[in-house]
């Protein structure tokens, strides 16, 4: 696409899924998908032809077909294939199809969230009990989101420190406290300069950025239901300087706390 996917309103329709093990007379025959193709190789190996390229994936890898493309596939019948495979369409919330700016192969390696993912959705899609496209839909989401964050976030390190993920938690639970990088650092035994260049590694931010974005993006929540004013607001977000709260909210959101509370609470005509 030519302009900038926006991954935050993206809404899939699942089409088809299958978890996939071949006989070693498995093929895809040729044909334009209507569809995009998401396939994830958990054992094995196949040849892919997408487009006019030919392709041997491997255990590990991830297949993007994009919709209307050329597509056939074969087994190497030494090393079958087995897999999972998605095919479903994804819109924008204006109901505009769109693409995922994803290789045709990636090598994302074993993940065992985004397998325990897929065997969620493989026992949905199975039982068909009471709603369940409405929660394979939302699996698809996670999936979606996972394999996402793993090739495009560029913040995002190979592996997160488990260190970090819990700090992570106890900030989005105690955002309004004084919370501090040494004190950080003292719950997991760290010395204060390493645990401030993990978080940074991390994340992408200092411990000070990341926890001021927790706190205004709380505080935009609240302004939002128009129960509180701009110093409540602030207080309970862990400021006690109304100025600089404002100042800070302006610089990350783009529009002074008190445009936020009057853009949300229209009076009714």
């Amino acid at each position: 696409m030519a302009e900038e996917l926006d991954f935050n309103n993206l809404i899939p329709e699942l089409h088809y899924y299958i978890h996939r093990k071949p006989t070693p007379g498995w093929k895809i025959e040729p044909c334009i998908t209507a569809f995009i193709d998401i396939t994830y190789v958990m054992e094995g190996k196949a040849e892919y032809t997408i487009n006019d390229q030919t392709y041997i994936v491997n255990k590990g890898d991830l297949i993007c077909i994009p919709q209307n493309s050329y597509r056939a596939a074969t087994t190497i019948p030494d090393d079958l294939i087995e897999c999972y495979a998605t095919n479903f369409l994804l819109r924008n919330q204006t109901g505009q199809n769109v693409s995922l700016p994803l290789q045709y192969i990636s090598h994302i390696g074993t993940n065992p969230q985004l397998i325990a993912l897929y065997n969620e959705m493989h026992s949905e899609w199975l039982q068909q009990n009471f709603g369940y496209m409405l929660k394979v839909r939302a699996i698809l989401c996670m999936i979606l989101h996972m394999i996402l964050d793993q090739l495009l976030n560029r913040n995002r390190t190979g592996q997160d420190d488990p260190r970090i993920k819990n700090s992570i938690r106890y900030m989005s639970a105690h955002y309004w406290e004084n919370l501090t990088t040494e004190e950080m650092a003292r719950r997991f035994h760290l010395h204060p300069a390493y645990y401030g260049n993990l978080f940074q590694k991390t994340t992408g931010m200092t411990f000070k950025q990341y926890l001021i974005s927790i706190r205004l993006n709380y505080a935009e929540n609240l302004l939002k239901s128009g129960e509180y004013s701009v110093g409540e607001v602030a207080l309970q977000c862990g400021f006690s300087d109304i100025f600089y709260f404002s100042k800070l909210f302006k610089a990350k959101k783009g529009i002074p706390p008190s445009a936020c509370f009057l853009e949300e609470k229209k009076p009714l005509k």
